[in-house]
């Protein structure tokens, strides 16, 4: 671990998030981490911190060094500006896992690799309270790592105090009614927050990882905020298990 989480505040639970990626918590949690209440400092948990992905193909594994370094500098420069604390698991993504026109990632890999990724999230959880809030994606984009890491929390900490956030863009490409079919079938109910006077915060957030936006990354993520928000602004969605 690069850096470790402080302690509880004390003016509330602590606020954990869970980002696959760096960047994945810029992109669908934002709203969720200006929300921490003033005096608790949030733990950003990136769990995948190891790439060569440069949105080209053919990967080219030697550059996962370069790839790397710049991108957990992002995070590093984002959590510091956003008062949080950071923990970087390094693991290596798909990328380096199973690159894009290769073969697939074998099962018994991504088994061993999931009790490898449970073990150190439940290292991490255990200086966490049973009072925490526990941020993690979704899972709509499907994508293994974004499973991995949703699955791996709920197994070490059930359903108690878990948000689940909308993994982005992806969502931004599945209609509205498979969102939503998607998390019913997980027993969660939705809750937008209001972004439309946060959104230049989103964009300047969202900045601090620039290697990791495409053109199109943008202009996705505000069209899924425009429709959430349903003509009356912008907004992001988190969802949580119905009372």
């Amino acid at each position: 671990m690069a850096e470790r989480a402080r302690g509880r505040g004390e003016e509330g639970p602590e606020h954990v998030f869970f980002s696959p990626h760096p960047d994945d918590v810029a992109l669908g949690a934002y709203a969720s981490l200006l929300g921490v209440p003033r005096g608790i400092v949030p733990t950003l948990v990136t769990v995948f911190s190891q790439s060569c992905w440069e949105f080209v193909l053919p990967v080219d594994p030697s550059r996962a060094m370069a790839v790397t370094s710049l991108r957990m500098g992002e995070d590093r420069r984002f959590a510091r500006a956003h008062g949080a604390d950071l923990v970087h698991l390094g693991f290596r993504d798909t990328s380096l896992r199973a690159p894009p026109g290769g073969p697939a990632e074998p099962e018994a890999a991504r088994e061993a690799l999931a009790a490898r990724v449970r073990l150190a999230l439940g290292e991490v959880l255990a200086s966490v309270s049973e009072e925490a809030l526990l941020y993690v994606p979704l899972g709509i984009s499907s994508h293994v790592d974004h499973l991995l890491v949703r699955d791996a929390v709920r197994a070490l900490r059930g359903e108690r105090g878990v948000v689940y956030y909308e993994d982005l863009p992806y969502s931004a490409h599945h209609p509205e009614d498979e969102i939503v079919d998607y998390a019913w079938a997980l027993g969660l109910s939705p809750r937008c927050l209001d972004m439309t006077t946060l959104w230049s915060a989103k964009l300047r957030g969202l900045s601090f990882y620039a290697s990791q936006l495409e053109p199109q990354t943008l202009p996705a993520v505000e069209a899924h905020a425009r429709r959430l928000g349903a003509g009356r602004g912008l907004a992001e969605r988190v969802w949580t298990v119905a009372p």
